[in-house]
């Protein structure tokens, strides 16, 4: 295959995000409809030898190609509420990875069309860096510009992003963002939606079928969740349970494999891997974690949330 046309997928984790790792590949590779590569990056003492090897083990048997990339973070690279330094580290593959690529945040599961996006990125006009997908106008809506947690990367050279980043609010939430709408607003090209649908617009029923990248922002992901509310969160958002089918398939997959018994336990982990804080938008994720914790007992909550969430 022309080396322009390698279809390269990169992604980016820490200790906390394996477990997401794990159902987003599976459904990339049960949904792609041509072999891809994947770069996998991580920053510096944030995977463990022990995740490293798990994460090898689990791309082997899946017979995928990919790459382990060793990142070092930059002092300016900050955390903020629940978002983590590995955010940044889709700027840092970007300038070592120059080839075309599609970048992916982990907080997403694919669908049966998640690949129709390389074409557009190889087929980009030479002054676009960045193709994005489009958005809807939602009450949900509450970003200018693109999203940034599914970007194709084209040929055309980089932004040198440090300057901007250094020029920032040390305490700027969302500064990844802001960063790319701010290096990429001329040039970038917009394509369909289903390339990265938001679950907070789950309301949007036709476009949530079609949505081929389904991407899970903000600071509550489906698997914060414990399974037993899986149902009844189906009427909170309908979109987590394309989340939840994928995960589904990730164990079936492994049932007979040594990685049956390692991926049980990263879901009972993840289900409290959500960061606390006391700012805005908190209020969601200590919900969440209360609903972990009250086991059965958390029932009726989830059945008034449902109930409401109906009307």
């Amino acid at each position: 295959m022309d080396n322009r046309n390698r279809r390269v997928v990169a992604v980016a984790l820490d200790d906390v995000m394996v477990y997401a790792f794990f159902v987003l590949v599976h459904s990339l590779v049960s949904n792609s409809n041509s072999p891809f590569e994947l770069l996998v990056g991580h920053f510096t003492s944030k995977l463990s030898d022990k995740n490293q090897k798990l994460i090898g083990q689990f791309l082997r048997e899946l017979g995928i190609r990919f790459r382990i990339l060793e990142l070092t973070p930059h002092p300016r690279f900050t955390e903020r509420r629940h978002l983590t330094i590995t955010t940044f580290s889709k700027f840092v593959i970007s300038d070592e990875v120059q080839q075309p690529h599609l970048w992916i945040d982990l907080d997403t599961v694919a669908r049966k069309g998640w690949d129709e996006i390389f074409p557009a990125i190889f087929k980009a006009s030479d002054s676009t860096v960045l193709v994005v997908a489009g958005k809807l106008e939602s009450p949900h809506t509450r970003f200018d510009g693109f999203n940034a947690g599914v970007l194709g990367w084209t040929k055309a050279p980089r932004a040198d992003w440090m300057p901007t980043l250094a020029a920032l609010p040390a305490k700027r939430f969302s500064s990844e963002q802001f960063l790319f709408n701010t290096l990429y607003r001329e040039f970038h090209e917009v394509v369909d939606v289903k390339f990265n649908f938001l679950s907070s617009w789950h309301t949007h029923n036709a476009e949530l079928q079609r949505a081929a990248i389904i991407h899970y922002s903000g600071p509550v992901k489906p698997w914060h969740l414990l399974r037993r509310h899986a149902v009844a969160w189906d009427k909170i958002n309908s979109s987590w349970s394309s989340w939840f089918e994928a995960e589904t398939a990730l164990h079936h997959h492994f049932t007979s494999s040594n990685l049956s018994a390692p991926l049980k336990g990263l879901a009972r982990q993840a289900l409290l891997s959500g960061r606390m804080h006391m700012g805005k938008g908190a209020l969601a994720g200590w919900v969440m974690r209360a609903l972990t914790v009250l086991g059965v007992l958390g029932d009726p909550l989830v059945a008034l949330l449902s109930k409401k969430a109906r009307r």
